[in-house]
């Protein structure tokens, strides 16, 4: 009788024991895809200010140096640039960089900005070549390590 009921309550428990498991697991997979678009709405934030600060910055260094080129031209006549040059963007086949996770547009046009256009570029950085790109774009290695870009920008090669 007694090993009837012992039966009867392991069966009980483990059954609870299941049902509870399952809940926590739908539970936590509802946290961490909330957490996971709160962390990449942020990093889509930061990206954009950074963005919006390098602008300034570039803006004023462009300013400075209109100011100089005009103080410059003041003393002497330059030839003007050839209008014809073509940019590095034009010349290079562009993949879709924002098919990897936690590579939103800011990410994918600072990338573009310092020469980054293909997953096959993205996949073959150097530790070297990783370490300059972060220190010229915020959060690069980080990113580039978190979300395992070089991993991800293989497969899509």
């Amino acid at each position: 009788m007694f090993e009837k009921i012992k039966k009867v309550i392991q069966e009980d428990l483990q059954r609870r024991y299941e049902q509870l498991e399952e809940r926590f697991l739908i539970f936590e997979q509802n946290l961490y895809g909330r957490l996971s678009d709160r962390l990449e709405n942020l990093e889509n934030q930061l990206d954009q200010i950074s963005e919006i600060l390098r602008q300034n910055i570039t803006l004023n260094k462009a300013e400075a140096a209109a100011n100089l080129q005009t103080d410059t031209q003041k003393t002497k006549k330059e030839p003007k640039g050839n209008k014809n040059t073509a940019t590095k963007e034009e010349n290079i086949q562009s993949d879709d960089l924002q098919k990897l996770a936690g590579l939103g547009s800011m990410m994918e046009k600072k990338l573009h900005a310092e020469g980054v256009y293909t997953f096959r570029q993205l996949a073959n950085l150097t530790d070297t070549e990783l370490e300059k790109l972060s220190a010229k774009i915020p959060g690069m290695k980080i990113r580039y390590e978190r979300y395992e870009w070089k991993k991800a920008a293989r497969e899509l090669i």
